[in-house]
């Protein structure tokens, strides 16, 4: 496991500095997918939703079980927030989720492993239906519309926004924020 140097951004907003959420050190294998301070950063942007959630929340790690690198990445996305994770005013707490469980899941929030293909459209129909936000490190289930929000945290923090996904949702986002993002 390589340690990278903490990597520090503020921005200023509305005459203040506002220092984002990439404060965190980025720990990462060669071979990992998704790192901690991609997992910080969607924490952190659950608090520019709008009507952002509080307390405990619920989330669904959804994954496929039938490709083996959906899978490992599931169980490294409940490694990191085993025991929970607190940020800001809001506690995470993990629940896996075979994308084939989606009809019955009961959390606040899906956060979407790569690598589930075309089963991405079930976790869109699933937060339609269900009016919860979709965040994952995979850039073209966001594209695709499958997913509301796409992070990245390599080489640099990187949030995108599919409008349209948010929209059918319910998922929308306070006017700052809008600033930090790319929206498709």
């Amino acid at each position: 496991m390589q340690l990278r140097q903490p990597q520090y951004c503020c921005t200023m907003i509305g005459g203040r500095v506002f220092f984002a959420w990439c404060f965190a050190m980025t720990m990462a294998t060669a071979q990992a997918d998704v790192t901690q301070t991609d997992v910080l950063v969607a924490a952190r942007a659950l608090g520019f939703l709008q009507n952002p959630p509080t307390g405990q929340i619920r989330v669904g790690i959804v994954y496929a079980a039938d490709v083996p690198k959906s899978v490992e990445e599931a169980d490294q996305l409940q490694r990191m927030l085993a025991g929970g994770l607190k940020v800001g005013n809001v506690d995470m707490t993990p629940v896996k989720i075979n994308i084939d469980e989606l009809a019955t899941a009961s959390v606040q929030l899906f956060l979407l492993t790569e690598y589930v293909g075309s089963d991405g459209v079930r976790v869109a129909d699933a937060t339609r239906a269900e009016k919860i936000p979709c965040i994952t490190v995979d850039i073209t289930q966001v594209q695709n519309g499958n997913c509301v929000m796409g992070v990245r945290s390599q080489p640099r923090v990187e949030i995108i926004v599919n409008r349209a996904a948010a929209a059918k949702s319910g998922t929308a986002f306070a006017t700052v924020f809008r600033m930090l993002i790319t929206e498709i």
